[in-house]
Formats: structure tokens, sequence, C-alpha cells
């Protein structure tokens, strides 16, 4: 007598368990976001001399503003509108 395998799925269940596993391991990870700031942009996050001085020469500006000392030199200032717009 020969048996055959008609009408029989080929099933392996090792197989099909080992499928099983792997599907839940990749829900099971979840993908994170890196990032990864250069030496050079945290440098700029830093604030220059430069802007630190004018910092401190707006506050002061602002601190006597406030006080109601503040004088405009109306020559000074007349001279540097001229040049501005002559450029």
């Amino acid at each position: 007598m020969k048996i055959t395998n008609i009408g029989l799925n080929q099933v392996n269940p090792y197989k099909r368990n080992q499928q099983q596993v792997e599907k839940t391991q990749q829900v099971a990870k979840p993908t994170t976001d890196q990032l990864e700031i250069s030496s050079a942009a945290k440098s700029m996050q830093t604030k220059s001399p430069v802007e630190v001085n004018q910092a401190e020469r707006v506050a002061a500006i602002k601190a006597q503003i406030d006080a109601g000392t503040y004088q405009v030199d109306a020559k000074k200032l007349a001279t540097n509108i001229l040049n501005y717009y002559r450029l």
C-alpha cells in the first residue's frame, strides 16, 4: 500500500510558530528617532561676545529711556542718516 499526501496541506508547525514569533518581535520593537547636533551647531547656540555687548547696550538704553535721561545727538543722527542713503 502506497500512502501519498494528496489532499493534505504540507504544514511545518515549527516554521509557522517561528513566523508568528518574528511578527510579534517586529511589532514589539518601537522605532525611535535620534538627533545628533554637530559641534558647529552647538557653537552657534552660544551667544557671541558681539551679541552680549549689543544686549547690554540695548538694556542700558531702555533703562535710560524709562528714567527719562536718554539724549539724542541730532547732528550725529542726521549725519548717520545721510551716510546711509548715500550708499
